[in-house]
C-alpha cells in the first residue's frame, strides 16, 4: 500500500486549518453568519468530513500506530481552525493566557474526533481483513 509521507499528512492538517479558518473569519467579517442552526449543521457537517478522512486514512494503512497518530494530526489542522475562529475573539477579552484556550481547545476536539475516525478506520480495517482471509480460505 502507498503510504503518503509525514510531511504530506501535516501539509494536508495546515490546508484544512488556513481553509477553516479562513472562511469562518471571512464569514464574521462580512457578517454573514448564518443563523445558529445552520452553523450547528454546517459544524456537524464538517466533523463528519474530518471523521471519515481519518478513518478512511487509517482503514488503508499498514502500521496501525502510526496511521492512528497520523489521524489525529490530520483531525488537528480543521479543529484547530475551528476552535481558534470561536475562542480569540471571546477569549483575548478573559486573560492573558488567551492562546491556550484555543489551542488546548483544538487539541481535545482534535483527539475527539480524530480519535473517533482511527476507530472507525481501524474497525473498517479488521472487518476487510478478516473478509479477505475467510475468502482466502
Amino acid at each position: 500500500m502507498s503510504m503518503r509521507p509525514r510531511s504530506g499528512i501535516v501539509g494536508v492538517s495546515a490546508l484544512a486549518f488556513v481553509v477553516v479558518l479562513g472562511g469562518l473569519t471571512a464569514l464574521r467579517a462580512w457578517n454573514l453568519e448564518p443563523p445558529t442552526h445552520v452553523q450547528s449543521l454546517v459544524v456537524d457537517a464538517g466533523a463528519v468530513v474530518v471523521v471519515a478522512g481519518v478513518a478512511s486514512h487509517v482503514a488503508r494503512g499498514e502500521r496501525v500506530g502510526t496511521r492512528i497518530g497520523e489521524g489525529l494530526v490530520l483531525a488537528f489542522g480543521p479543529c484547530l481552525g475551528f476552535a481558534v475562529n470561536l475562542f480569540v475573539p471571546v477569549s483575548t477579552m478573559e486573560s492573558p493566557l488567551w492562546v491556550a484556550y484555543p489551542l488546548v481547545a483544538g487539541a481535545v476536539l482534535a483527539l475527539a474526533v480524530g480519535g473517533f475516525g482511527a476507530a472507525v478506520g481501524y474497525a473498517v480495517r479488521v472487518v476487510k481483513a478478516r473478509k479477505t482471509s475467510d475468502s482466502a480460505s
